[in-house]
């Protein structure tokens, strides 16, 4: 518990640090979490400036992706946040939200976004990667089961650590001619970098469940259905399970040009 404390606490502080002209922006930062750790990549190369860590409810701030909506409050403006559990809307309305991760999301709250989808999906517009497989099968586990993986995973697939750093990760995926996955932004990835890929059931320890995933599929031309699969099964079973590309069902130039839009006001509003 201390030593994922101070891991927390070093994370924290690398991002904290006020950057000249920098986007404001809250994301979660706990252990390493590829899925987490994109936000600060992705909104950098968006608005072509640094980007700082601002979690101070009273200061004005960008809502990054992930599981964080019920975090938001009247100083935030939610960039395509999405929220974890719908029995737990927030209590506390935006200053505006520009983008919802999905349809489920905006049911939810009731809040009309200008755009659906989840930042990621921009990914291979801007972090463009070649397909050079290598390998006939990738997993990418959840994090809370990274141990249990690595002993289950078959020696000819690619156990792919949602630990890695998130710009490794979508190489170490695009060498992959499946992917299965169990963690929501190696779904959307895998999607945006046009790799088949197969939705494995969330675990009962999961919070939230199939929400944020169902959320996510709202924005996609076909949703997916979870398989049901035990690690030890992964060598015999996975690759009788259905693998295609849920491609976004939006235009991903408006959606790049809409937060564009965004980031760019905020800077003119602070010069």
């Amino acid at each position: 518990m201390l030593k994922r404390k101070f891991i927390k606490l070093i994370r924290q502080t690398r991002w904290s640090p006020p950057v000249s002209g920098g986007v404001p922006l809250h994301w979660h930062v706990g252990r390493p979490n590829f899925g987490d750790d994109l936000n600060p990549y992705l909104f950098s190369t968006l608005a072509n400036r640094g980007v700082q860590l601002c979690r101070n409810s009273n200061k004005k701030r960008f809502l990054g992706m992930g599981s964080i909506l019920a975090r938001t409050d009247a100083n935030c403006k939610v960039l395509g946040s999405g929220l974890l559990d719908p029995k737990s809307p927030p209590t506390v309305a935006p200053n505006s939200v520009v983008s919802l991760r999905g349809q489920s999301s905006a049911d939810a709250t009731g809040w009309k976004p200008s755009m659906l989808g989840d930042p990621a999906v921009l990914c291979e517009t801007m972090f463009p990667q070649s397909r050079q497989t290598k390998h006939p099968f990738g997993f990418v586990p959840h994090h809370s089961e990274v141990a249990a993986a690595r002993k289950a995973t078959p020696r000819n697939w690619l156990l792919i650590d949602p630990c890695m750093h998130p710009l490794r990760l979508i190489k170490a995926l695009c060498t992959c001619e499946r992917i299965l996955s169990r963690s929501l932004h190696g779904l959307i990835l895998a999607d945006a970098y046009s790799v088949p890929n197969s939705w494995l059931a969330p675990t009962d320890e999961m919070h939230g469940g199939k929400f944020k995933f169902g959320d996510y599929y709202t924005t996609t031309r076909e949703a997916k259905e979870p398989t049901n699969l035990a690690l030890n099964s992964l060598s015999t079973e996975a690759k009788h399970a259905d693998y295609y590309v849920s491609p976004y069902r939006y235009s991903l130039i408006d959606y790049r040009a809409v937060l564009q839009e965004q980031l760019k006001n905020d800077q003119e509003g602070s010069s």
